[in-house]
């Protein structure tokens, strides 16, 4: 595992949140990639856990293809 392939993997999911239909549903679904390392994942869905009003919903048995929602109102208040 190294720093620079878990910013890798950070800045895709942030692509991926930032992007315009996942910002005007307020969700969007992640899925671990082959060359994304298996501590990497775990530690980027444990981070991105932490944040506030963020729910992470799995979508299939192995822990690799996960929905991601967000409440921006909730944030706010």
């Amino acid at each position: 595992m190294s720093e620079k392939t878990y910013q890798a993997l950070v800045e895709r999911v942030k692509r991926k949140i930032g992007s315009p239909a996942a910002q005007l549903k307020l969700c969007c679904e992640i899925q671990r990639q082959p060359e994304d390392a298996a501590d990497d994942w775990t530690r980027m869905l444990s981070e991105l856990g932490t944040v506030e009003n963020v729910t992470i919903i799995p979508l299939d048995d192995d822990g690799e293809l996960f929905r991601v929602r967000w409440n921006p109102e909730e944030s706010m208040s």
